[in-house]
Parts: structure tokens; C-alpha cells; sequence
């Protein structure tokens, strides 16, 4: 009885904390490159349409907001992001188009989260582990921070939507976690906990991964694999 109960106030948590409606780094869906560091991108046109704004997720070992754009505009098809002289000048995704000067410019934010994402000096600044970089096309008048965004889908040629099987056991986990997938082989796997926060990073070596999760606090979690997630419990 006392662990089911366990499990029914962390079920309430997770219920609460989607409640809320707050996009968080375990929405997002796109994830690129293989360091040890995840950040996220959002890019905001500030258009007026129903999503102006987007998310996607690097794995890095340190860099700038110039190095994240150009990795996720490089990997992104769907994504064009122009640099000229060290400033983001136009950025294309989809329909949505803002281009410099035509009539506005894009500005840069960073934190520690979507709500504390403040102005930052432009795409020097260095993007560290667990930091939001934003862009915001404005007219400075004043200036707009980027609006809470939707995950960017992963395109569908890229890797075929392998949301193949992913099963997770044993669940509760003690020690170690099995996770058996038919993804192609190096897909990151990421585990975040409840507020969001990735808490583990390693990449799937083949259809079955075996990870040691003794390290983490009893509780829910979310585990991605490539495009799939599903929560497990840790014990």
C-alpha cells in the first residue's frame, strides 16, 4: 500500500506539473549532434499565427549560439538560419519567413528556462548544460522575448519516424533499466525528471541498452529514444 501511494502522489505530480502547460526540454522532440550538454532552441517569427514558435534540442560539449544554430540549421532541412558577420540575420522554417530588415530584426535571449530567458549580447554567448537560447524576430520597440513554442517535428526523411518498439523492464527499476528498441543503433537516450531537467545522457548501442539508473532519486521519469518517450519509475 505505501508504494502504491508513492506512486499515486508521483502520478499527481506529473499530472499537476503538464497542467501547467509550460513547454519544458523533455517536450522537446528534435535532438541533435552527441555531446555530453543539452540545451534548447527556440525561435519565435512572432508572426501572429497559431505556432510561431519553435523548439529543438542539442547535445553539445560546449559552444556558442552561433555554433547551435548553424548545427541545428545544418542537420534541420526544414530550417534555414542565416549568419552574416556573427549575426542572425534571416531565419526560414516552414511557412513562416523572418527576414532582416524586411521589416524587422532578430534578437537574441538566454536562461536557465523559458521563463527566465533574458536580452543577451547576440550569438557569442555561450550556450552551456541545461541553458535556453532563444531568437525572437521584433522591431525592438521594445524588444520581445520568444513566446512559449511547440516542439519542432523531426523530418520524416531523416531517419523514417523510426518510432519503432521501445520497451523499458524491469519497471519499477532497482539498479538497471533494459531497454529494448528496433531504432537504429547510437539514438541518445535521455531520461528527464518530472520538472524537465535531463538528469541521464548515453546513446543506445543496439536493440537492447542496458543503463545503470542506481544514481537516481526514486521517483517518475521520462525516457526518450530517438522520437519515442515513456515514463518509468525508479525505485
Amino acid at each position: 500500500m505505501k508504494a502504491t501511494g508513492h506512486l499515486l502522489s508521483l502520478l499527481a505530480i506529473a499530472t499537476a506539473t503538464e497542467a501547467l502547460g509550460q513547454f519544458n526540454m523533455s517536450d522537446v522532440q528534435y535532438w541533435i549532434g552527441t555531446g555530453a550538454d543539452s540545451s534548447v532552441l527556440v525561435v519565435d517569427f512572432q508572426d501572429g499565427t497559431d505556432d510561431p514558435s519553435y523548439a529543438w534540442g542539442w547535445l553539445h560539449d560546449g559552444g556558442t549560439g552561433e555554433d547551435m544554430v548553424n548545427a541545428i540549421s545544418a542537420a534541420d532541412p526544414d530550417l534555414w538560419m542565416e549568419v552574416t558577420s556573427g549575426f542572425l540575420n534571416s531565419v526560414t522554417y516552414g511557412s513562416h519567413a523572418g527576414i532582416g530588415g524586411s521589416p524587422d530584426y532578430w534578437s537574441t535571449w538566454d536562461g536557465p528556462d523559458l521563463a527566465g530567458m533574458t536580452s543577451n549580447s547576440g550569438l557569442a554567448t555561450e550556450v552551456g548544460n541545461g541553458q535556453w537560447f532563444g531568437c525572437s524576430y521584433t522591431d525592438f520597440n521594445p524588444a520581445l522575448a520568444p513566446t512559449e513554442p511547440i516542439a519542432a517535428g523531426v523530418p520524416t526523411g531523416i531517419h523514417e519516424r523510426e518510432i519503432a518498439r521501445v520497451q523499458v523492464y524491469p519497471q519499477p527499476a532497482l539498479n538497471f533499466l533494459n531497454i529494448s528498441t528496433s531504432a537504429r543503433g547510437g539514438q541518445p537516450v535521455i531520461i528527464f525528471n518530472t520538472s524537465g531537467e535531463r538528469v541521464f545522457l548515453a546513446h543506445a548501442n543496439g536493440l537492447l541498452t542496458t543503463i545503470d539508473v542506481s544514481a537516481l532519486a526514486p521517483g517518475l521519469y521520462v525516457l526518450q529514444v530517438g522520437d519515442v518517450k515513456r515514463s518509468i519509475v525508479v525505485q
